[in-house]
């Protein structure tokens, strides 16, 4: 029991991250505004005053933000599903292969810093189900009614006031700020506004995409806190410390129905985001970095199986 508990923490570092931003900026309809998107690409995410992580482009699509062709999509998932194939990559199970991938952010003396992870599934369900549902919404971790809670994430809105206090003009249709705090580990607390911006092209077409950039803004006093446990061992926070380089971008693309069959409808998710992970969170050991894939996999399944089991999916 206590380990399903610290895999539910760890979690939050990353689907909960995702779950957050597509619960605050699921229903959004974007015409413009995607600059948040490219400053991603151009600039990247700092994790400290001299390290800075760039954001790889999304795999399904285009440089002018369109879909890639399927004979591209293809020859991608076969990379992704390397000797497994992509028929078995792709197909409508739960326990279907997931692709991660995770670099060290070295500093400028090779000391590890923080992490890129590049996460890439296929989830059988339409584009606009995965994207408003309420699976994707609380995919582990993140749960705007769950404030009190101690195990779960918390994620709310900032308010038009607070926005206002700090000169940060209302946000546009696109926008969405969204406070957060998680643990990790049971080591590690974060606490902070995350800045998230969505395009949205559902058409009903194979050009259909959805992408979502999103980091935690430094414009608010974000933070983290070391967790302990006192003589009685009760769990106690120590003093909070600024805290910044929490990132990335989500894409959700249809999959061709050359690749997926014309009787299928199926989802490509990919989540490239960057963990800025101080020495100090858990003196140097790889903790997070061992753990994050598995704690991913079991995320993904559970939301594969929440989508199957929802009402609005086609029969």
């Amino acid at each position: 029991m206590r380990d399903r508990t610290r895999q539910h923490r760890v979690s939050s570092v990353a689907f909960a991250l995702t779950s957050m931003v597509f619960l605050h900026a699921g229903s959004v309809l974007a015409e413009d505004g995607n600059a948040l998107f490219h400053q991603m690409l151009k600039d990247g995410i700092s994790l400290t005053d001299d390290v800075t992580a760039k954001i790889p482009a999304p795999t399904f699509l285009g440089s002018s933000d369109d879909t890639v062709p399927p004979t591209e999509v293809e020859k991608q998932l076969q990379k992704l599903a390397r000797a497994g194939g992509v028929q078995r990559f792709i197909r409508d199970s739960a326990v279907a292969p997931i692709a991660i991938d995770t670099d060290s952010i070295p500093n400028s003396e090779g000391q590890r810093i923080g992490h890129l992870l590049d996460v890439t599934f296929v989830v059988h369900a339409p584009l606009d189900l995965v994207q408003d549902s309420e699976a994707l919404n609380s995919l582990l971790g993140v749960d705007s009614q769950a404030d009190q809670t101690e195990d779960a994430g918390a994620a709310s809105k900032v308010s038009p006031e607070e926005l206002a206090k700090l000169g940060i003009a209302p946000p546009t249709e696109t926008e969405s700020f969204g406070r957060i705090r998680f643990p990790l580990l049971d080591r590690v607390k974060v606490e902070g506004v995350i800045h998230a911006e969505t395009q949205r092209h559902i058409e009903g077409d194979p050009s259909d995409f959805v992408t979502v950039a999103w980091h935690l803004d430094p414009r608010f006093e974000n933070s983290w806190s070391p967790i302990g446990r006192n003589d009685l061992g009760q769990e106690t926070t120590g003093e909070a410390r600024p805290y910044q380089g929490l990132g990335g971008l989500i894409t959700a693309t249809r999959l061709p129905e050359k690749i997926a069959g014309a009787d299928s409808e199926a989802t490509i998710v990919q989540a490239r985001f960057v963990v800025h992970e101080p020495v100090d969170w858990f003196g140097g050991r790889n903790q997070l970095r061992s753990k994050l894939p598995l704690i991913i996999q079991d995320r993904v399944r559970d939301l594969r199986r929440k989508l199957a089991a929802s009402p609005n999916q086609p029969r």
